[in-house]
């Protein structure tokens, strides 16, 4: 959970206050301040109750120049809050990328269609005092894209416990499937800010002065620095008793697994403790078939980048049923869809049923979780990873992986030197389970190969594509272009797509652009790393069986 100090109308008019102010903050911990930015003449007329009062408090638009460079300078994060049009266009020039809108316009449509309009601008939505319709045709307005966290909060200073409602941070969750802050005019430090962290907020605001004894403005709820301070350090403390958003064995807990669960032992028709004999899971896994192997289809409909891509028509069909067409009718190998149970999946799914191809639905984040029930349903002894995005995934290769892996007893097999997209994995069921209790967590599990590469104890066999045809080529679809890129492949090839064979691609690869191997792709906990780089790991590390196959 990310903290937002917040400077109100604190600063009273003096822009030296609000520098310090905010560099009290950035001590204290903050991972971001905000300010409201206000033209009082574009904010309201000069009639009403407060004009002078903003008046006597406002700077000009130098003056927040000066101050958002100072801010820089300290390297302390902005969030304006933009309380009219002008103060929205001085904070857009100035490049800011992510600002908050005030619950004072969650109802000023007008407003809210410019800033919707504003390409690359994302917003925090305050909703205080706001009814459910309001909220709702706000949210309408913007767009979901827009909205990078929808707020709660009760606005009387300071909040008492029973005008709190973090139950509407659930609702909120529930019900718009948008991250979700908190506003807290509470003056608690300790119990409410630990509850918004247990309830899954992704911010939490709070405000921040460096004097109450000035009894102006918003003093009644605003922390001291050395309250904001011991706020940011308990929360940051407990948000490591939240863990993630799975069930896995902690790195602790896996040292209690040989101590706590029973285990098979010949001779009993009970589990029992013992310092000997195996583990339940690892005696069924045992009992399956290695002649058995299934094809763990992976898809989903989540892609962003290019909507519903293994949906789009490819070959004779979509994409995804033509490449489960191409692996079903050239390998001895049963193809299943294994997507999430999810209802945005259900368009997939009930296609796949519609043919009547089989479909396995689990979890929707992790997929080693997917392809181990899987393959506990199938009872195979060894699965194949095949992403659905990837429709020149080679089945003749495939055959050769299952050779390999069964003859050898290995734990894992990849192909080496083709281009992207066109290899499977195949994964031994037996160490698919060691891998997952090595996991630190699930959430990453797409990474698997990564995971494979890091792992000095698995028996890896290799297969070696030996061509002077180029191979630093992608064929796995992401972008509209990839797609496109495919598509025209398969148009150069000019062939039934079922009996296209790696030599056909190679031999008609040249039609398409060699990729950049300085590109960075995605690795677990938000590390990245070159292409070139990733590929010479796997090339360089040991393999107990190697195997070339020569294609000119």
């Amino acid at each position: 959970m990310k903290i937002i100090a917040e400077a109100a109308f604190n600063h009273n008019g003096d822009l030296n206050y609000l520098k310090e102010l905010g560099l009290k903050a950035k001590i204290s911990g903050t991972d971001y301040f905000t300010v409201q930015v206000m033209n009082v003449d574009a904010f309201c007329v000069k009639d009403y109750l407060r004009y002078q009062l903003y008046k006597d408090t406002e700077f000009n638009e130098d003056q927040w120049i000066d101050l958002f460079d100072y801010y820089k300078d300290i390297d302390l994060p902005i969030i304006p809050c933009v309380l009219e049009e002008k103060s929205f266009q001085l904070c857009i020039n100035y490049g800011f990328k992510l600002l908050k809108i005030h619950a004072t316009d969650i109802t000023n449509h007008p407003f809210l269609n410019l800033i919707s309009e504003s390409p690359n601008i994302k917003v925090i939505l305050e909703t205080q005092c706001a009814t459910l319709l309001e909220t709702e045709l706000a949210i309408e307005i913007l767009g979901k894209h827009k909205i990078e966290a929808l707020f709660s909060g009760y606005s009387n200073y300071p909040t008492e416990v029973e005008d709190l409602n973090l139950n509407t941070i659930d609702y909120f969750k529930d019900k718009f499937n948008l991250n979700v802050g908190y506003a807290d005019h509470s003056l608690d430090t300790n119990s409410v800010p630990l509850m918004i962290l247990a309830k899954g907020c992704k911010y939490i605001e709070k405000h921040i002065t460096i004097s109450r004894n000035n009894r102006n403005y918003d003093w009644q709820v605003s922390l001291y620095p050395e309250e904001f301070s011991k706020m940011v350090n308990n929360v940051k403390h407990y948000a490591k008793s939240l863990g993630s958003f799975s069930k896995h064995p902690s790195k602790n807990e896996k040292n209690f697994r040989s101590v706590m669960y029973k285990k098979h032992i010949d001779g009993f028709d009970t589990l029992k403790r013992s310092d000997k004999g195996h583990f339940l899971i690892e005696k069924i896994i045992d009992s399956f078939s290695s002649e058995t192997t299934i094809v763990a289809l992976i898809a989903r409909l989540k892609s962003k980048r290019l909507k519903n891509k293994v949906l789009l028509n490819f070959s004779k069909n979509e994409l995804i049923v033509d490449l489960y067409d191409r692996i079903s009718n050239n390998s001895p190998f049963k193809v299943v869809l294994a997507t999430s149970f999810l209802k945005e999946d259900d368009l997939l799914a009930n296609l796949f049923e519609k043919n009547s191809f089989p479909v396995f639905r689990g979890d929707d984040i992790s997929i080693i979780d997917r392809m181990l029930r899987l393959a506990f349903n199938e009872k195979a002894g060894s699965i194949f990873r095949v992403t659905g995005d990837n429709p020149f995934t080679d089945p003749y290769l495939m055959n050769e992986m299952s050779k390999m892996l069964n003859k050898h007893k290995l734990d894992y097999v990849r192909v080496n030197n083709v281009p992207f997209g066109v290899s499977a994995e195949l994964f031994s069921t037996k160490y698919l389970w060691k891998l997952y209790l090595k996991l630190e967590s699930t959430k990453y599990s797409e990474y698997l190969s990564w995971y494979v590469l890091n792992d000095k104890d698995v028996k890896m066999g290799s297969i070696d594509i030996v061509t002077d045809k180029k191979t630093n080529i992608n064929l796995s679809v992401d972008y509209d272009k990839d797609f496109q890129d495919c598509k025209k492949l398969l148009l150069k090839i000019d062939k039934n797509f079922s009996e296209i064979t790696l030599n056909d691609i190679l031999k008609n690869i040249s039609v398409l652009k060699e990729i950049n191997l300085d590109s960075e792709i995605k690795l677990p906990f938000g590390k990245t790393i070159s292409i070139h780089k990733y590929v010479e790991l796997f090339k360089n590390k040991k393999s107990v069986e190697n195997k070339s196959i020569i294609l000119r």
